[in-house]
């Protein structure tokens, strides 16, 4: 079809400028929408695997791990040669003296290696004991992460419980306060009627205010512990596994005693302190090195003209024997070292008996723990009856709107109160898992 001459044809920059302006003002629209998307919530186990990846405690336990592993490779090297190349260059007046225990040369090699040390293989022995027992230092301080971490997820899910359960209450607050002050208009209700009304509003808003700054310092210290940020931290309830049942007829003092990495750490050195004492009274015996040194003499060093054989190269290697029979500095060592052993397995005689005592005492409260929970539960499942009963009455006209107000705010504190309790007993049942070595795996099960 042809077409009209008076026709304008669409022009292909308009349709792109229009396109432009469409996207333009869409782009405001899909922002939005993203900025509006839920965040995805933290799991529990997220936030544990993150913790341990950024925590700086463990950063500091596994350097402390590598210096003690090179602390062992240095006692260990020394029965690998050390390699010396220098040179004594200086002049000589008359008789070539040396120059700091050596001969004036133009340059020397000299090597040195432990071959037979008994005191040495002890401070070895030492040393490697120090190196495993690093071990558990990482695996407490694992524990302590995993703990941490654990207790400030567990209050923000406490927290965020109570805020759900106080904004609810404030509308009632406030509804009431509103049909408050149309009684008081309508000179049913007195000046002191709204003041009440007025001041059970201010106490919801003070416990919103503190539970609101309590969840945003816990979020935030979570934020800090696995390198989130603090709107990426959304606890979700769900995935907390569920605790293990503790049995007071159990002999968990007992288990936390073999257990408990800190008694393991203070038994490891123990034995290294024992170990080291030993090679302290053996550094008496005697010992041999394999000693070598190589020098290049100089003729203006005069060595030509006092030596009958002169040669520029100069050689010695053999085995260098001592027999250190006397050394009363060495025995005060000695001393000292068997005073350090005796202090070390008294601090692991008390490092236990102390986990012992806490792991007791930990188990002993859970079950008055328990029992305060459950108090706490009947309680608020009572309050929630008598605001049930408050209700009946005020649709029959026996009670008024200020006593639906008191109801609903006593059932909130009952609430708080079962929260907070059952927040106690985690934390004991938490505390008492560390103690028994068994955090870890009921944080990280195996899969």
């Amino acid at each position: 079809m042809n077409t009209p001459a008076n026709e304008k044809r669409p022009q292909p920059c308009l349709n792109r400028t229009v396109s432009m302006l469409l996207t333009l003002l869409m782009l405001p629209t899909v922002y939005a929408t993203a900025q509006s998307q839920p965040v995805e919530p933290l799991r529990f186990a997220s936030a544990i695997t993150l913790a341990l990846q950024h925590s700086g405690v463990m950063g500091i336990a596994t350097v402390n791990q590598w210096r003690a592993r090179k602390a062992y490779e240095e006692t260990r090297n020394h029965y690998l040669p050390q390699f010396t190349v220098g040179s004594g260059l200086g002049y000589s007046y008359g008789f070539p003296l040396t120059l700091e225990g050596s001969a004036p040369s133009v340059v020397n090699f000299t090597s040195q290696q432990a071959l037979f040390n008994l005191s040495l293989r002890q401070f070895l022995k030492a040393a490697k004991i120090d190196w495993q027992a690093t071990s558990f230092d990482v695996q407490d301080k694992r524990a302590a992460v995993i703990l941490d971490t654990a207790l400030s997820y567990a209050q923000l899910v406490n927290a965020t419980g109570k805020l759900k359960t106080l904004a609810e209450a404030q509308i009632a607050a406030e509804k009431a306060e509103s049909v408050t002050q149309q009684r008081l208009n309508e000179g049913i209700d007195s000046k002191l009627d709204l003041t009440k009304s007025q001041l059970a509003s201010a106490r919801i808003r003070l416990r919103i205010a503190d539970a609101q700054g309590q969840a945003d310092v816990l979020r935030e210290h979570l934020a800090k512990v696995t390198g989130l940020t603090s709107e990426e931290v959304q606890p979700d309830a769900d995935s907390i596994p569920a605790l293990p049942l503790i049995s007071q007829e159990d002999d968990l003092a007992s288990r936390a005693a073999a257990n408990n990495p800190v008694v393991k750490l203070a038994e490891q050195k123990a034995e290294a302190t024992a170990t080291r004492a030993k090679g302290e009274h053996k550094a008496t015996l005697p010992f041999a090195d394999l000693a070598s040194q190589y020098a290049y003499l100089a003729r203006y060093n005069n060595y030509d003209q006092y030596f009958l054989k002169y040669s520029s190269n100069n050689l010695a290697a053999g085995l260098n024997i001592k027999f250190p029979f006397y050394n009363p500095a060495q025995k005060a060592r000695a001393a000292q070292a068997d005073a350090d052993t005796l202090i070390a397995r008294k601090q692991v005689d008390l490092t236990r008996n102390q986990v012992s005592e806490d792991t007791l005492k930990l188990q002993r409260s859970i079950r008055q723990l328990q029992a305060a929970r459950d108090v706490y539960k009947l309680e608020w499942q009572v309050s929630q009856g008598d605001l049930e009963a408050i209700r009946v009455k005020l649709e029959t006209g026996n009670a008024n709107t200020r006593d639906l107000q008191l109801a609903q705010l006593d059932v909130n504190d009952k609430y708080a109160a079962y929260l907070d309790a059952e927040f106690e007993l985690t934390r004991s049942e938490l505390e008492l898992l560390r103690l028994t070595g068994e955090l870890e795996n009921w944080a990280i099960p195996a899969p």
